[in-house]
């Protein structure tokens, strides 16, 4: 004998007399009547599944109270979405901290609400964290530094909800950088090559990565620097030693080659002043004639300069120094000859 679920009245094990009930064919219905009811829960349609649990509650009395708790869970979770909703709410809104604590110790009945609202809450944390990093970029902005700046701001390249100002500051730090490389291109277009190179360094020192991208010409520039100081030393002890042509010809230079030494140095020529005049005719087995010959001068600052001859109003055509580079020719090779007992490869 069996107890009807329905009616409460004994049966056989197969069927109610009374409600004519197939108990094999109640359970099943209520089983898969239920297991409908956590499907949609699983869906996310809280709404539906609470109606179909209480239309449950009434079809399968001998269950009520399960679906009593069902609807109760049903019930609490249909709370927590109205918080998700309200805290999505307010992520959009940017209200980031308050989207957190109302999401606090949320962990409802749907496994699939729980994970949402999980996912949800990080997100928050994650836009405080970024809202922090750019806040210290900012900062970092201020101060010039804008190496770790950009490290910062690269970091949050991905966010959404910051893109548009990341995007504006990395192109006011590329914009700096740019502005400070033309500083140190228009310092060696002039020959100023101690601004230049103090313009690179304030360039490394705000943008690291700048060290290996302009290594080669900071690297040159230091070169020129040791030789600028090794030249300009050996002019001074020329002088020093009374050799005056050789100080004036390494002052000369070294005027011609860096502008920022004219200063410092042209004193040193006005010094030597007419002390050392070059002449060819310190060359007299070339049969060179004078420099004033051939209409040319040397001024006070060490530079040479035309004027005209004796002949008023003749104007001398102007002359530059031209290097001349012969091309290379080979040797004609002659007959060996023999020196010490060895033949050795003579040359014409």
């Amino acid at each position: 004998m069996k107890i009807c679920p329905k009616c409460k009245q004994r049966s056989n094990d197969e069927q109610c007399a009374t409600c004519k009930i197939i108990f094999a064919e109640y359970e099943l219905k209520k089983r898969e009547q239920t297991s409908q009811v956590y499907k949609l829960i699983s869906a996310g349609e809280l709404e539906k599944a609470k109606e179909l649990a209480q239309t449950l509650s009434n079809e399968f009395p001998d269950s009520k109270g399960d679906f009593i708790l069902l609807i109760s869970n049903i019930n609490r979770d249909l709370n927590i979405a109205g918080k998700y909703r309200y805290a999505q709410e307010l992520l959009t809104k940017g209200e980031y901290i308050e989207a957190i604590q109302l999401l606090r110790n949320l962990k409802a009945f749907d496994p699939g609400l729980s994970e949402k609202i999980i996912a949800l809450r990080r997100k928050a944390e994650r836009q405080i964290s970024n809202n922090s990093k750019l806040d210290q970029a900012v900062d970092l902005l201020k101060q010039q530094q804008y190496g770790a700046a950009k490290t910062l701001l690269l970091n949050l390249s991905s966010d959404n909800y910051h893109k548009d100002e990341v995007k504006k500051h990395l192109s006011k730090i590329e914009e700096i950088k740019n502005g400070l490389l033309r500083e140190v291109a228009d310092c060696l277009s002039q020959g100023l090559f101690n601004a230049a190179r103090e313009h690179l360094s304030r360039l490394i020192s705000q943008f690291p990565e700048a060290e290996q991208e302009q290594a080669p010409l900071y690297a040159l520039l230091a070169k020129r620097k040791e030789i600028s100081e090794r030249l300009t030393a050996a002019a001074h002890k020329a002088r020093e030693e009374k050799r005056s042509l050789e100080a004036k010809v390494l002052y000369a230079f070294l005027i011609w080659q860096d502008h920022e030494l004219k200063s410092s140095l042209l004193p040193y020529l006005h010094e030597i002043g007419g002390k050392a005049v070059i002449s060819l005719a310190d060359c007299p087995e070339y049969e060179l004639t004078a420099w004033a010959a051939l209409g040319i001068t040397v001024k006070e600052d060490g530079f040479l300069k035309s004027v005209l001859t004796e002949q008023k109003g003749e104007q001398l055509a102007k002359i530059s120094p031209v290097l001349i580079s012969l091309p290379s020719r080979a040797d004609i090779a002659c007959e060996p000859v023999h020196i010490d007992g060895e033949e050795v490869a003579d040359f014409a």
